[in-house]
């Protein structure tokens, strides 16, 4: 059996990073990292002419849950499974077939895990990434905006009509679910050596 740790938090809370420096931190762990953003669904289930205005990033309904949900049970229940999987933008794109795990520490990273009540259930350590609202948007719009000045209208948009009106309704609910909780608005060079103990001691538990 694996441990699981489920890492979640508002878009550009710090997350990724988070989960980056984790990982480095790990590295005599036996772990891999799954990102939840592999797993948005391609809307090919709806009409071409309705899936502009489906599409979404920040809503439950954006996860293809038939598809994360089974390969969590897999890889916690020590078997390897193949990624990306049909029905996400991943599969979608084309991006080639990998084969992930098994290992000691499955890590999955995302935003909008822990609404998700299967997951929770599987998780074994539930971590919420946190930063002040200004931050995460500042943070967002020169992410965007490092692709091109073009970038920034096109972001501001995308904010408005899709991340703020679900932020606090899906997002930032997550917190009451969470085991821990990390600042990620400023520097916080403790977090991760901390973090990584403290699954160090979980995992030793574990087995």
């Amino acid at each position: 059996m694996a441990l699981l740790v489920v890492i979640t938090g508002g878009t550009s809370s710090g997350k990724s990073t988070l989960t980056r420096a984790l990982s480095q931190e790990l590295s005599g762990v036996s772990h891999l990292v799954l990102m939840q953003d592999t797993y948005f669904r391609d809307y090919s289930d709806l009409p071409e002419d309705e899936r502009e205005a489906a599409r979404t990033a920040n809503r439950p309904d954006a996860v293809n849950w038939a598809a994360l949900v089974p390969q969590l049970e897999a890889l916690k229940g020590g078997v390897a499974v193949t990624h990306p999987q049909p029905g996400t933008r991943a599969h979608a794109r084309g991006d080639a077939p990998t084969q992930l795990g098994p290992a000691d520490v499955v890590i999955v990273e995302g935003h909008l895990l822990l609404v998700d009540d299967r997951v929770r259930e599987l998780a074994d350590l539930k971590v919420f990434v946190d930063a002040d609202a200004e931050v995460r948007v500042l943070r967002r719009i020169a992410r965007d905006t490092s692709q091109g000045a073009d970038r920034l209208q096109r972001s501001l948009e995308w904010y408005q009509r899709d991340v703020l009106p679900n932020n606090q309704r899906y997002t930032s609910e997550q917190r009451r679910h969470a085991d821990l909780i990390i600042p990620h608005d400023r520097p916080n060079p403790l977090a991760v050596p901390l973090l990584a103990a403290c699954i160090r001691h979980l995992l030793d538990k574990h087995r």
